[in-house]
């Protein structure tokens, strides 16, 4: 029988409900055998006999008094019944000691000679409470468990729709701008627009088909990088220096699509964009072992390096909110404007 059925199995309630009964007519019947140096058949049938008075009274407590009483703040009512029931089980397991188990299972030489006093009264109340208070404890950290997993799984299921919510933000933005590039090359009338065709039609091809993916290759995102580098070049063409490093021992490392995008998309749109001439960007990647780094830095043109950073809005909102959602307490994302430069440090630490 597989693993997973037979967890499914051990995990039903009557399982788990037989399995603690079980294991308290066990477990108490060798505990007082042991210590009183007696046959340990002697405590297994008392425990059998008594236990009805067990299984009743702990029911009537998690199941009816409990629900029914205490939850719904009706705690004059719920002391005085479980006051009423506790006695009652007490005195119940007295008579059922007296005129089953040591009538039928102990010798009369064995019998003792006083059957209630406050002692004993005292004795099986303890007996009686600890177990219901044994029994409800199991019960109840196996509904927090239970509730547990659900919360778990909604919060799970939340995140997911969520980051596809992001993702759909993230597509149409990336297309708004990979045309935007076409139109300017149409305008220029220039030879270079079958080329950023061409281009554009990796880049949506790796839209379409490799988005929906959780995770990709950390090479593919190489590919999507350079193929927009070319494209701005093919529009920017010598007025911008680019330099783009890779340091890539794991080409198959895994991380999510297009996560790099809005970082790169941003170097041209706020540094060279407004500068012509005298711009720069320089990109690495660098993957070694379980740990991914991405450097970006661009400059920024002397007109706008007083003003205040725009390089923000939705697209790094959006991708700060992506690496929280994938990589939570597992990345350290570095955003930071100098007097002329804008640079971008993100690490993700993989196990």
């Amino acid at each position: 029988m597989p693993i997973n059925s037979i967890y499914q199995f051990l995990n039903k309630r009557p399982v788990l409900h037989l399995s603690f009964w079980l294991l308290f007519v066990l477990i108490g019947s060798f505990v007082f055998s042991y210590q009183q140096n007696f046959p340990y058949s002697f405590f297994l049938f008392n425990f059998v006999v008594h236990l009805p008075v067990f299984v009743l009274y702990s029911y009537g407590v998690v199941y009816l008094l409990v629900p029914k009483l205490l939850l719904n703040k009706k705690y004059w009512q719920f002391f005085a019944s479980l006051f009423l029931a506790t006695c009652t089980a007490a005195m119940l397991r007295i008579l059922v000691g007296k005129y089953v188990y040591y009538a039928l299972f102990i010798p009369e030489v064995l019998l003792p000679k006083e059957w209630f006093n406050t002692e004993i009264f005292f004795l099986n109340l303890i007996w009686i409470i600890g177990t219901t208070i044994t029994f409800a404890m199991f019960k109840y950290y196996k509904n927090w468990m239970t509730s547990q997993t659900h919360a778990n799984e909604a919060e799970r299921k939340h995140l997911s729709s969520e980051l596809q919510v992001l993702k759909a933000q993230l597509n149409p933005h990336f297309l708004f701008n990979t045309f935007n590039n076409l139109y300017v090359l149409s305008l220029q009338k220039s030879d270079q627009t079958p080329i950023a065709i061409s281009k554009m039609s990796d880049l949506f091809h790796y839209i379409l088909y490799e988005c929906n993916s959780v995770e990709v290759p950390v090479s593919k995102e190489v590919k999507l990088i350079e193929d927009y580098i070319q494209l701005e070049e093919l529009r920017y063409s010598d007025k911008l220096s680019i330099t783009f490093e890779k340091d890539v021992d794991n080409p198959d490392c895994m991380i999510p699509p297009m996560l790099l995008y809005t970082f790169i998309e941003n170097c041209f749109k706020h540094g060279c964009s407004n500068d012509p001439g005298s711009s720069w960007i320089k990109l690495r990647i660098s993957v070694h072992n379980c740990r991914f780094v991405f450097e970006a830095s661009n400059s920024i043109p002397a007109s706008v390096s007083q003003s205040k950073n725009s390089g923000g809005g939705v697209g790094l909102a959006n991708i700060k909110r992506r690496l929280e959602l994938i990589y939570p307490g597992s990345h350290r994302l570095e955003i930071r404007k100098e007097a002329r430069e804008f640079n971008v440090r993100l690490e993700i630490f993989k196990n």
